[in-house]
């Protein structure tokens, strides 16, 4: 991958989606451990979990929303049960050892185990009775796509479930090795018990939504009726129910005792001896006389022209932001025919979203062409979840605004808030993946990446002064609020997720600012 064409590749398909920590296999070749981009992942589908849950009550496409986190779900336990099988064949065929690190006090893990077995059993016949309900409901009656996912989904479910009990049964009594297939296994059944926990507190009582959703269908009759499953799923309801609540809590806190992200990740010996031979190799390549004059004389060279690279930028830069300013201050003043304008300023922001998209593929770009990741291993600060949080509500804002557009039918809207979100991913993973790496050359001037810098850092400026003093006090500029969206959405959207996206754009002017501080020494 060392080829033009492949770092471009490792830059737009690769690293995007594995950015974290930098490691050696035993055969020298390296890899990223996905620490970054596994955890704004994760806040990305969690978000799309509660929104589109909680907008169940928004008649437009609700059927459609509510399958598609069904589906979500359904392939998070999959590829996390195929994850897990494959570690099975793993250990059947190296040994325990193979991703085993240590044994744990045995008799806390028993009495957990013990638990988790009574509530896994619990929630699996509380979905098995659903089921046969709905096959009995699916005899005679046609029914929608909506409720053959959802059988789907409960099947799904009830295999997810013993295979996570014999799982978490087998590997309870180690913990485990932080492998680069452990930590996706385990990320994505973490991600798969929050999920669906979060799905099934927003969801409420499925049987009462469908029969709210299809009111007058065949499914809502049959669901009414007093045939002998509905009398046992009723009954069972108000015990089986809350344990399917318990199962998912249990399991993540198991799954967090054998396998910890926060934890420090300990490099396995074969890593370890790449690092000091690297570390050895660099010091007998480093001269025993420093070199000023030679540096001095080529930074000089540079400065001229790294001056005017940054200069042009930042005017292009605070040129095209204010753009956005103009539209958004002539909807404030009430000036002209405001659809029309609220139409131009979605085709204006979509227009330099699509612009900030190229220059982080050009920043990873630089950061896979000119730059070396830092070896040492390194978790995420308390101020980078802190950043982490408040990206989740951004995430969250975009997706109803999202639905928003599909509500409203305004293509436009919704294909900015898609772009939004996709960017505002890529955002975040860059600004945490570039404080991991550090120029190849310390006196080497990097002129593309300074101008992707430059440019991201004040395009969340003008984001952040768009949205505190334009949207946050003219509620004409508050597109949510003039289409057919619910008032407790939008007054969420506006009251909580406005403020949470305004601290982001902030933090990510600054944070960005200190990046681009750290590679023009």
């Amino acid at each position: 991958m060392d080829s033009w064409c492949g770092k471009l590749l490792t830059s737009i398909l690769l690293l995007p989606f594995t950015a974290g920590n930098y490691r050696r296999r035993q055969n020298g070749s390296g890899y990223y451990d996905c620490i970054i981009s596994s955890r704004v992942l994760f806040l990305v589908v969690l978000s799309i979990v509660i929104v589109f849950t909680a907008s169940k009550k928004i008649p437009t496409h609700s059927e459609i929303r509510i399958g598609f986190v069904l589906i979500l779900l359904s392939l998070l336990m999959i590829f996390a049960v195929i994850g897990f099988c494959v570690q099975g064949y793993l250990v059947h065929k190296h040994g325990l050892q193979y991703i085993v690190a240590a044994s744990r006090n045995a008799s806390t893990p028993k009495l957990q185990v013990v638990f988790l077995w009574l509530f896994g059993f619990a929630s699996v016949f509380y979905c098995g009775f659903f089921i046969i309900k709905q096959i009995e409901c699916s005899e005679n009656l046609a029914v929608g796509n909506i409720w053959y996912i959802l059988l789907y989904f409960n099947i799904t479910l009830i295999l997810c479930l013993f295979s996570q009990m014999v799982i978490i049964t087998h590997f309870s009594p180690y913990e485990l090795k932080q492998t680069h297939l452990v930590n996706y296994a385990m990320s994505l059944l973490l991600v798969a018990n929050v999920c669906m926990f979060v799905y099934g507190t927003l969801i409420g009582e499925i049987t009462l939504y469908i029969m709210y959703t299809f009111p007058d269908s065949d499914i809502a009759n049959c669901l009414e009726n007093n045939s002998t499953f509905s009398v046992l799923l009723e009954k069972s309801k108000p015990i089986l129910k809350p344990n399917f609540t318990e199962f998912c809590l249990l399991s993540c806190t198991i799954l967090l005792e054998i396998w910890s992200p926060t934890k420090k990740v300990q490099l396995l010996d074969e890593e370890t001896s790449y690092m000091e031979i690297d570390n050895i190799e660099h010091t007998e390549r480093s001269p025993l006389l420093p070199t000023f004059t030679a540096t001095e004389h080529r930074r000089s060279g540079n400065e001229g022209k790294q001056t005017a690279c940054q200069l042009i930028t930042l005017v292009f830069s605070i040129t095209a932001g204010l753009g956005l300013i103009v539209c958004y201050v002539v909807m404030a003043m009430n000036i002209g025919d405001i659809d029309y304008m609220r139409n131009v300023a979605e085709i204006y922001e979509l227009a330099l979203k699509v612009v900030m998209v190229l220059a982080i593929f050009i920043g990873f770009y630089c950061l896979v062409s000119y730059c070396t990741p830092d070896t040492s291993p390194e978790d995420l600060k308390p101020s980078e979840y802190v950043y982490l949080l408040s990206a989740f509500g951004l995430f969250m804002m975009h997706i109803c605004e999202g639905i928003g557009g599909d509500v409203s039918f305004d293509n436009w809207f919704m294909s900015t808030s898609i772009l939004s979100i996709f960017q505002d991913y890529l955002q975040v993973v860059f600004l945490l993946h570039a404080s991991r790496f550090k120029k190849s050359e310390p006196q080497s001037t990097i002129h593309l990446l300074e101008s992707a810098l430059i440019f991201i850092m004040i395009c969340n400026c003008i984001f952040w002064l768009n949205d505190s003093f334009l949207k946050s006090e003219f509620s004409i500029t508050r597109i949510l609020e003039h289409y057919n969206f619910p008032t407790e959405l939008s007054s969420v959207v506006y009251n909580v997720l406005l403020p949470v996206s305004v601290f982001f754009r902030f933090t990510s002017f600054l944070e960005y600012y200190a990046t681009f501080d750290k590679y023009n020494k």
